[in-house]
């Protein structure tokens, strides 16, 4: 192989939909006189029976893919939580535009920051597309947090819990959304 990749075989990827994936084998491709490369992964979770994916490796973030964290960043994303980042702060129209970027971005620190903005928020209304990201949010990591940490879905969302609860006072709202996400999940 001719390209640098940023993943090799081996390395282990997720997903906050698909969970835990593991990079078999790297596939070239000549297309037009180019070579593409491509991670096949095989899904890790038991609900997904082995599940294969064809990612372009150009494509992998877009696709959601991104390393698994660590136990210390799982615990730096609940340290997070109990903050009030003050980043989040202010946002005013632009909070729409940012929370949907963030969601896109489908990682566990972009979907701590979604969950800080909605609970942060001053009289926040649980409208329908609030609620939806949110919950989209609130599985993706409390599925990754459980994968980190080695526990339940059950106990990671008790601990996110606990963490928000720390230091500041939440919207009702996030936290029924947050309870049924897990009850859903």
């Amino acid at each position: 192989m001719t390209k640098k990749l940023a993943y090799q075989r081996g390395f282990l990827l997720y997903h906050s939909s698909h969970g835990p994936c593991r990079i078999t084998d790297i596939i070239k491709q000549t297309q037009s006189g180019k070579d593409q490369y491509y991670y096949s992964l095989e899904s890790k979770q038991p609900r997904f029976k082995r599940a294969r994916f064809l990612i372009d490796s150009d494509q992998v973030e877009t696709s959601g893919f991104h390393l698994a964290i660590s136990p210390k960043e799982a615990n730096q994303i609940l340290d997070y939580l109990k903050t009030r980042d003050p980043s989040n702060r202010g946002l005013g129209k632009k909070q729409s535009e940012m929370v949907l970027d963030l969601i896109r971005k489908n990682t566990p620190w972009a979907f701590s920051r979604v969950i800080l903005i909605f609970s942060m928020e001053k009289d926040g209304k649980a409208a329908k597309g609030k609620r939806e990201m949110l919950d989209r949010a609130a599985k993706g990591l409390i599925r990754e947090l459980s994968f980190a940490l080695e526990i339940s879905e059950g106990e990671a969302f008790f601990r996110m819990k606990k963490s928000l609860k720390h230091s500041q006072k939440v919207n009702p709202w996030v936290l029924d959304t947050i309870s049924h996400s897990l009850v859903d999940a």
